[in-house]
């Protein structure tokens, strides 16, 4: 008597359920994997480029860089507000040398529809590279080492940019929220504090949060 080794119908949907059922477990932990690895390495950049800007600061009587050459004033000017000035400073000066430390992998787009696309010492050269486009993150400008009366360790430098425009006196009630398609969702925002720490703050008011702190902010500009 031969056997009938063919799955019935019923064993073969109790197998789809199974592997349904696997799928829904095993993926979102595997995308939070992945996440939680972007977002460490968006920290990394971030270290990174605050060690190229400590750098830089040693070099420069103190002061981290700026939008132009002389000592800032307020009112800020437009050029104090475009981010390409202080990368090419740091690009030109050999402080960073690598242009990918300025997309963070979890950024999923940038200002408007415009995709994210990698820094390029073309973009640099030919004034093209600016936060709408190839930059992830926003920079707090107006810093001096040695001047600053902020404490170091609470003052923040570089952080993860929301996907509004970020410009103006570095003020919480300034800041636009961050949004689900901000670099690592509504909650998370990844911090560079002057002392050269960074933090991962999880909060619903991560835009705001880190400026609580600062006891001039009027002194500084946010840069987006």
């Amino acid at each position: 008597m031969k056997s009938n080794s063919a799955f019935t119908l019923i064993e073969l949907l109790v197998v789809i359920a199974i592997i349904a059922m696997l799928s829904a477990i095993i993926i979102p932990a595997s995308m939070k994997g992945i996440e939680m690895a972007r977002r460490s390495a968006c920290a990394n950049n971030l270290k990174a480029l605050g060690s190229a800007m400590l750098a830089y600061a040693s070099e420069n009587q103190g002061w981290l860089p700026y939008g132009n050459d002389e000592e800032p004033s307020r009112p800020f000017s437009e050029d104090e507000k475009n981010l390409r000035p202080q990368v090419t400073k740091l690009y030109e000066g050999g402080f960073v040398t690598d242009l990918r430390l300025w997309v963070c992998p979890s950024d999923k787009k940038d200002f408007g529809d415009k995709p994210v696309t990698v820094a390029s010492s073309d973009s640099i050269a030919n004034q093209s590279f600016t936060s709408v486009g190839n930059c992830s993150y926003m920079y707090i400008s107006g810093y001096n080492l040695i001047r600053t009366p902020e404490t170091p360790a609470l003052a923040p430098v570089l952080c993860d940019e929301a996907q509004e425009r970020e410009f103006g006196p570095a003020s919480a009630g300034d800041m636009p929220d961050l949004e689900e398609d901000a670099n690592h969702g509504a909650n998370v925002r990844n911090v560079l504090f002057l002392d050269g720490h960074v933090i991962t703050f999880k909060d619903a008011d991560a835009a705001n949060l880190i400026f609580d702190n600062l006891q001039y902010p009027e002194d500084i500009c946010s840069v987006d």
